[in-house]
């Protein structure tokens, strides 16, 4: 019963973003959006030496103490 009832608060709290424990998304998700971007804009530059950056903000991800 509490179940059915968050299940219809729950989309308004949690972003689009969240992949991790929202059922129908798999934490993977942005592991290959992230792998895909990676190899297009390395096929994108062949001939030429390749470069690229990769930023996570980790803070949201986890508790820390202050």
């Amino acid at each position: 019963m509490l179940a059915n009832r968050l299940k219809q608060v729950i989309p308004s709290i949690i972003s689009d973003t969240q992949n991790a424990f929202v059922h129908g998304r798999q934490i993977q998700d942005n592991i290959v959006v992230a792998h895909e971007v990676y190899h297009y804009l390395r096929l994108k530059r062949k001939g030429s030496k390749f470069k690229a950056s990769l930023k996570m903000d980790m803070s949201k991800a986890y508790d820390r103490v202050e």
